[in-house]
């Protein structure tokens, strides 16, 4: 995944945000949305079994992450401007390809996170984070599709985590790729993180979010929003935002699941506790 210098929110077609989610294609300059794995590499679905993507009029444009059964977790850019028409959403996973081999889910609720500011623009919003749920049960009994653990501790800068999804390799590189990607990143201070985004004020690096970052480019980038930071195999952060040109110049920032508003909200929805 790669980074884009200034804001881009990682969603394909998330409007009015400086952020670009990685898998809107509608972006405005500055704060970029993530979208594919840039500098990462291929996959399979079967290490990855949270893995979905998430898809508009059956167009994909971003990520998300299996928690329960029946409930997935991604990016509130992604869901915000949809929230009223889960039936335009479906989910696809169970497979690498974004395109065949896999089984379609149909969304019938979405709930973003209260706090969560569609108007934040051109930085991406605090509590960046919302609960899709589909048919009960609907996750369980299908090969290569499984929940993931939640991350219910503070990561220490240096941990070692990993990002996956189907967005964009490079930032003008089409979305979804032919394959799940896959990168490591490091998990940087809170400290260090406002310090990097400090010549892009209109983006507070706030208690909400976690950052990481790795060297040689790798980053996140356009239709990776909504996908997941994994760190000791547990989620550990949704991809939020990185900077325009998708590579790793400042730390990518991801909503923080261990975060205690996040860390309610998430059980108020589905019922789990970690």
């Amino acid at each position: 995944m790669k980074q884009v210098i200034g804001l881009v929110l990682l969603g394909l077609f998330c409007s009015n945000a400086v952020l670009a989610d990685a898998n809107v294609e509608t972006q405005t300059d500055g704060v970029s949305q993530s979208g594919r794995i840039v500098n990462g590499v291929g996959v399979n679905i079967a290490s990855h079994k949270f893995a979905l993507s998430m898809r508009y009029d059956n167009q994909f444009y971003c990520g998300a992450s299996i928690i329960t059964g029946f409930h997935a977790l991604t990016a509130g850019h992604c869901a915000y401007d949809v929230r009223n028409s889960p039936n335009m959403i479906t989910l696809y996973g169970g497979s690498t390809s974004p395109y065949t081999g896999g089984f379609t889910i149909p969304v019938i609720s979405i709930v973003v996170h209260p706090n969560y500011n569609p108007n934040a623009a051109p930085g991406t919003s605090d509590f960046d984070v919302a609960v899709l749920t589909v048919p009960r049960n609907a996750f369980v009994g299908k090969p290569n599709m499984a929940p993931i653990v939640l991350q219910g501790a503070e990561l220490p800068a240096g941990t070692l985590c990993y990002v996956v999804g189907w967005g964009r390799t490079n930032i003008n590189g089409p979305a979804p790729t032919s394959d799940l990607r896959f990168a490591s990143m490091y998990i940087v201070s809170q400290g260090t993180c406002a310090a990097s985004w400090t010549p892009y004020p209109d983006q507070p690096i706030t208690s909400n979010m976690i950052c990481a970052k790795y060297s040689n480019g790798v980053d996140v980038c356009k239709g990776d929003s909504g996908g997941a930071l994994v760190c000791g195999g547990r989620l550990s952060g949704i991809i939020s935002f990185t900077n325009p040109d998708c590579n790793s110049v400042w730390p990518a920032g991801f909503a923080k699941i261990s975060a205690p508003s996040i860390r309610n909200f998430i059980p108020s929805q589905t019922g789990i506790q970690y």
